[in-house]
């Protein structure tokens, strides 16, 4: 698969790199649109927050949205095929702030493509409700 690499600590690059080996409760998703954020160009850069945060290697990028190709056994709730964007934020779910609603205060939060190479459990479905006006589309 083609992905974004920070492969030493100088500027990332593009490569195939190899597809990352499922799990019971992860997903696979064929990738149809991303994004740069702030926190890319922190590490395209390799400016000095980039550097005491990034390890390396690590396959970037957070920001993004595709179609579901392949589910783990655990997976509910999901199907291939659904049209899904992930989240950028994965949270412990068991401290204090999580189990009160407020996971967006949680201590443990890992970034994907950050402190975290592999964006597994972050994915949410479209609803299909969505006006298809604004929805994003493949070309």
């Amino acid at each position: 698969m083609k992905a974004l690499v920070k492969r030493r600590r100088r500027p990332v690059s593009g490569s195939r790199t190899s597809r990352a080996q499922g799990r019971p409760n992860d997903v696979l998703i064929e990738i149809a649109k991303t994004a740069i954020c702030g926190t890319d160009m922190h590490i395209y850069n390799w400016d000095a927050w980039a550097q005491k945060t990034i390890p390396v290697p690590m396959a970037v990028g957070h920001e993004y949205c595709g179609r579901i190709v392949e589910l783990g056994s655990e997976v509910q709730g999901l199907q291939k095929g659904d049209r899904v964007s992930g989240e950028g934020h994965i949270t412990c779910g068991y401290c204090r702030n999580c189990r009160a609603g407020r996971r967006h205060l949680c201590r443990n939060t890992v970034g994907v493509g950050v402190n975290r190479p592999v964006p597994l459990p972050s994915t949410w479905r479209f609803r299909r409700a969505t006006p298809s006006s604004s929805r994003t589309r493949s070309r």
